[in-house]
């Protein structure tokens, strides 16, 4: 992975250890040395050979050189094969005339290019060009006795030993690599490893959509890559200088962050967190909604030594879920009128004696249908009130009242499912509490658990009073809630995968409204499950009560 580091004016780049060489800078290393060997041949006073093999090499060398500048691009480093054996060919060219020297040893390069490219294939591929181009044409020319035929018989074995260093040091490589992937901790390894990224990697991390963003000890800029980049440069345009928070704003759109809560300044404090969203820059035309998590390096001693951000672009998402929010918006607002002249009408109706008895059944399916519509339009309209928690307003309130007419008022429901309703609870408990938001707690609770019961189930309700707290219990035997589900469950708009597959009714905003109700009288809800097993969701609220009665 490449990775753009700002050092004042500086930008280096680094590539994976092994990368893809290129064949033209390889065959010019590879010409260079052996003219400098020829050279230093003349310099030494050791002329040429006679019948100009040497010289001969050089040109088909140099030759070479210029047919790989001209090779197309995609095809050069599949020639790396090709090219080294050709290699090895003239040295065999050379070392005909020239019984010692450095020669030789050039060998050694276009073994470690075979090598790299095929492993222990490779090895083999170079003993074997040494021996049919080196060794045996050299013993044929110099016979095959004295230094000549030792020096002869060592090539091959130079070029094996070559290949397999090369090919052993790469496998070391990409298993350090590989161990560093998997899960090393300390900053400076993971720098090492980030230097040893390949140039593809780049563009296939590019491609992600994927912002990466390095920290050391003390909150400054390691490096970044150009995706992260772009988000920065959107939060603080050119000239404005690196001066945070720059035009960064909270998930709203329009609350300016401060520069001690934008990302950057959390993870160089120590701080992990996930889905941190943003936005970054001003301009509504060009500005990005950011998803931002860090996590946080440590040393050995457990002392914090960096921290690493990662950015996604989430910014169609953004719009989509303003989007939804108007649409429900618009029209839970224009649905709530013609929902409340129904009723009205079909209550004046029932109030008609003289209507036949089929007619106020179906009078009376009309008003329980009409009434879940409204409670269905009143869960959409709270669902777009901003902020997580919702206003309460606390009064003088009987919860055990508020319990015994919710689970009466669900008895009905629960005797159309088949489902056993029991309910215990002080006769009166009186708290500082918001009436009408404590009954749809019970309301979604009861409802819930008779809806996700299986005919001939039970479902119990227990209000229970402790020294500072109220406790409230439904439970059921019903089909239960899977543990992935369980992760999601006060998700607004989520619904079990259970839900789907059993049809059963619903649109996920039950749970999400009770789970901010409670919260915002302070107090928490859990919930256990199993599959199969049924359910059980425990409401507790710190509230001072007032009276309690049996």
């Amino acid at each position: 992975m490449r990775l753009v580091r700002r050092s004042g004016s500086a930008v280096w780049q680094l590539v994976w250890l092994g990368g893809e060489p290129d064949p033209r800078v390889l065959q010019l290393g590879f010409t260079l040395l052996l003219v400098v060997e020829a050279c230093l041949r003349v310099l030494g006073g050791v002329p040429l050979s006679e019948g100009r093999q040497v010289p001969a090499a050089i040109a088909a060398a140099t030759l070479l050189a210029a047919a790989v500048w001209w090779v197309p691009s995609p095809r050069r480093r599949a020639a790396i094969t090709v090219i080294a054996i050709l290699d090895i060919a003239i040295l065999g060219l050379a070392l005909l005339s020239s019984e010692d020297g450095g020669l030789g040893l050039l060998v050694v390069l276009p073994a470690l290019w075979l090598g790299r490219r095929y492993g222990e294939r490779g090895a083999v591929l170079a003993v074997g060009a040494s021996l049919a181009l080196v060794t045996v044409p050299g013993l044929v020319v110099h016979g095959g006795e004295g230094a000549a035929a030792t020096y002869l018989a060592m090539m091959p074995l130079i070029a094996g030993v070559s290949a397999v260093a090369i090919s052993a040091g790469l496998d070391v490589a990409r298993s350090a690599q590989a161990r560093a992937e998997r899960g090393e901790c300390e900053l400076a390894r993971a720098l090492e490893t980030i230097r040893a990224q390949q140039h593809t990697s780049q563009a296939i991390f590019d491609a992600a959509g994927v912002g990466l963003m390095l920290l050391d000890r003390d909150g400054h800029l390691v490096a970044m890559n150009e995706r992260y980049g772009d988000f920065v440069s959107l939060s603080l345009p050119e000239g404005r200088g690196l001066t945070w928070p720059g035009d960064t704003f909270a998930a709203d759109g329009v609350t300016l962050l401060r520069a001690d809560d934008v990302p950057s300044a959390r993870a160089a404090r120590g701080e992990q967190f996930d889905d941190f969203r943003m936005w970054s820059g001003a301009d509504p035309r060009t500005r990005r909604a950011v998803s931002v998590s860090a996590r946080h390096a440590e040393g050995e001693d457990g002392g914090f030594i960096g921290a690493a951000l990662a950015g996604t672009d989430i910014t169609d998402l953004m719009q989509a879920l303003a989007v939804k929010d108007q649409f429900v918006a618009l029209v839970s607002h224009e649905l709530r009128t013609p929902l409340t002249s129904i009723v009205g009408y079909v209550s004046i109706l029932l109030e008609d004696e003289d209507l036949p008895a089929h007619v106020i059944k179906q009078l009376a399916v009309v008003a329980r249908n009409t009434e879940r519509l409204q409670r269905l339009v009143a869960d959409l309209l709270q669902e777009q009130q901003p902020g997580g928690a919702m206003p309460v307003e606390r009064t003088r309130t009987d919860l055990g009242a508020i319990v015994r007419e919710c689970v009466q008022t669900a008895g009905t429901a629960a005797e159309r499912a088949g489902v056993e309703l029991s309910l215990r609870s002080p006769s009166a408990l009186w708290v500082d509490a918001d009436a009408h938001r404590f009954a749809q707690v019970v309301d979604n609770l009861v409802s819930n658990a008779i809806k996700y019961s299986l005919r001939g189930g039970r479902v119990d309700v227990e209000l229970r009073a402790r020294a500072t707290e109220v406790e409230l219990v439904v439970a059921d035997d019903g089909i239960g809630i899977s543990e992935v589900d369980r992760e999601e469950l006060f998700t607004r708009f989520f619904r079990a995968q259970d839900a789907h597959d059993r049809a059963i009714q619903g649109i996920g905003l039950g749970l999400s409204i009770t789970k901010s109700i409670v919260e915002s009288h302070g107090g928490r809800i859990e919930v256990d499950s199993e599959i199969g097993r049924g359910s059980e969701f425990r409401v507790v609220l710190p509230v001072q009560i007032a009276r309690l009665a049996s």
